[in-house]
């Protein structure tokens, strides 16, 4: 039924799960349309006298409940307001629903690697800056916030329920933050790997308006699902429209979506919201717009293995493997490798005190030039014991979310290996003093730094650090830096292929070590093709393209020695020095 014949006073019904796996009916009356609510879409406002709404009102989940007047599908139930006292609520009509419908998959517009001759797949995304100093590490991106939606009188599309199994409190609301979606205890279906997977053996829904519909996120031994109701089936029942409203209106999509099982409708003064658990994969959302979801079920997305070992400080105590599975997306597979991290630290460590982990990083992956695993090592220590959340600037993830949104192009993520192992102390000095002990320096001499340490909460310690002074420095006017190892990243050449950017993240200097290093006045040039690293200052100005608006990465020349210690390394200080000519015998007294 078009909305031209929509009238106020229309009686008809919705259809949704309220308990269970089967739907049920409730009756609706029309209050009114409301005319170009949004960009060519109206918004018919209805509400419900079922007892069962009573004290719920419009319950978030119900989102596609499909509505019919006279037998007719008019749209889905998508939209209410917050603090609402009564059910009352609007509609997506159909007509918009069925646009989204209509659109092919287009696996093509989907993030996905570049092949041998495609070149570049991504051509001007930059999510890491090709710099000689440290690549940025940005804390990921929130997709959506809940302070950012429309809220108060407005009305608005209903929340999606996150439902979350096997994940804190605290996980959870990390999730809910990051999505803007109302986190919602639930559980979960079927785990990680082949059993969890559609097969031949399967059951295979057949589906129906008003069924029940999760998208999936994270499966295995932690879960986290979106959950929502089916509006409108094909007739062949292998294409569905559901919501009413987007997920994340990312447009074509390739994420999982399983069948679910509502246990109970939770009310509240705020949003009430239905309590579910995803069950077994069914299919695969390939468009996420304004007025729908479309799922196909004959389509199957992939997921990726994450699999992370905490290892806690009680020696007696077994290690805990957690294994899950997680969908694909440029941001949406970081922030979800993070929550996972962020959930194993969470549970191992709740004790308030000093706290130090060391993480282990296997990420298998492949680029167009093949596969590959990229190892990476590090220590974070925490003050006032562990906060999870915090590993989602971590090396692991960080590599991810390069490896997935760089300029190049996007790597296929084959699945990730985390090992954590938990100590408490406070394993950490910081840098509090250098001091040259030599008088004078000339070239190709030893000098001898004295550097004071001060541990956390502790008393200082000196370590001596001979550090040799260029052979040809002589007349020049040096900095001596000393930092930690996390402070110092290697020259490496401009990255010019995912590859060699992923070379470039790999390598680091250990957190337990004192990096010192020696900047001269000659400068060098980093380019695609490798460092030129002793330039004539009249050469260095011929390479630089003038008539080009790619900036060349210019570095000052450098040597560096790198010395391990048993602490984490924190500070820096640098030291100016003016290095004389060497002696010869006419110095001599």
């Amino acid at each position: 039924m078009p909305v031209s014949e929509i009238k106020p006073g229309m009686r008809g019904h919705a259809v949704t799960v309220f308990f269970g796996e089967q739907s049920d009916r409730f009756e609706i009356e029309v209050v009114d349309t409301i005319r170009n609510y949004l960009p060519q879409q109206d918004a018919v406002l209805f509400r419900s006298s079922d007892p069962r709404l009573e004290h719920s009102g419009i319950v978030g989940g119900m989102s596609g409940s499909p509505i019919f007047l006279d037998g007719k599908l008019v749209g889905a139930l998508s939209y209410g307001w917050r603090f609402n006292k009564d059910p009352l609520g609007a509609l997506t009509p159909i007509s918009n629903m069925l646009e989204v419908g209509e659109l092919p998959f287009r696996p093509d517009v989907i993030a996905h690697p570049a092949g041998p001759r495609r070149g570049r797949a991504r051509e001007g995304s930059r999510a890491w800056a090709d710099q000689m100093l440290g690549l940025r590490t940005d804390p990921l991106p929130a997709r959506r916030r809940p302070d950012e939606l429309e809220a108060g009188a407005t009305l608005e599309p209903l929340p999606l329920p996150l439902t979350v199994s096997g994940l804190g409190t605290s996980t959870a609301r990390m999730l809910g933050e990051t999505f803007g979606m109302v986190p919602v205890r639930g559980g979960s279906g079927p785990g990680a790997g082949a059993e969890g997977a559609k097969s031949a053996s399967a059951p295979k829904k057949v589906w129906k308006p008003g069924d029940s519909v999760s998208v999936v996120l994270i499966r295995g031994d932690s879960s986290a699902a979106s959950n929502g109701t089916v509006t409108w089936v094909s007739p062949k029942g292998d294409r569905l429209l559901a919501f009413g409203h987007s997920m994340f209106e990312d447009g074509p999509s390739n994420l999982p979506f399983a069948d679910a099982r509502v246990h109970t409708i939770i009310n509240s003064v705020d949003r009430s919201v239905k309590m579910s658990s995803p069950l077994t994969i069914q299919g695969t959302m390939v468009q996420d717009r304004q007025p729908a979801i479309a799922l196909r079920t004959d389509l199957f997305a992939p997921m990726i293995p994450v699999e992370v070992t905490m290892i806690g400080p009680d020696p007696d105590l077994p290690a805990r493997t957690y294994r899950n599975e997680v969908a694909f997306g440029l941001d949406l597979t970081p922030n979800l490798v993070a929550s996972i991290l962020s959930e194993a630290v969470d549970e191992a460590g709740r004790d308030a005190t000093e706290v130090v982990i060391t993480i282990h990083h296997e990420i298998s992956l492949e680029t167009s030039r093949g596969p590959r695993t990229l190892t990476l090592d590090e220590d974070v220590f925490f003050p006032q014991g562990l906060i999870g959340r915090l590993l989602a600037r971590s090396r692991g993830v960080l590599t991810i979310m390069a490896a997935l949104d760089n300029e190049f192009e996007v790597a296929t993520i084959r699945g990730t290996r985390h090992e954590i192992r938990m100590k408490y102390g406070a394993p950490i000095e910081t840098i509090d003093q250098v001091r040259l002990l030599d008088s004078e320096i000339r070239e190709g001499d030893v000098v001898r730094l004295e550097v004071t340490l001060r541990a956390f909460k502790g008393d200082t310690r000196t370590m001596i650090v001979p550090l040799r002074i260029p052979d040809d420095a002589g007349g020049e006017e040096i900095k001596v830096e000393l930092c930690g190892g996390d402070g110092a990243t290697p020259y490496r050449p401009r990255p010019d292929s995912l590859d060699t950017l992923l070379q470039t993240i790999e390598q680091s200097y250990p957190s337990r070590s004192l990096v010192a290093s020696i900047y001269r006045q000659g400068e060098g040039l980093s380019t695609k093709h490798g460092l030129i690293e002793d330039l004539p200052d009249s050469v260095l100005e011929t390479l630089v393209d003038r008539g080009s608006t790619s900036d060349a990465v210019r570095f000052k020349r450098m040597a560096r020695r790198v010395l391990p210690t048993e602490t984490i390394i924190e500070g820096q200080h640098t030291l100016e020095l003016d290095v004389l000519p060497r002696k010869t015998f006419d110095d001599a007294p």
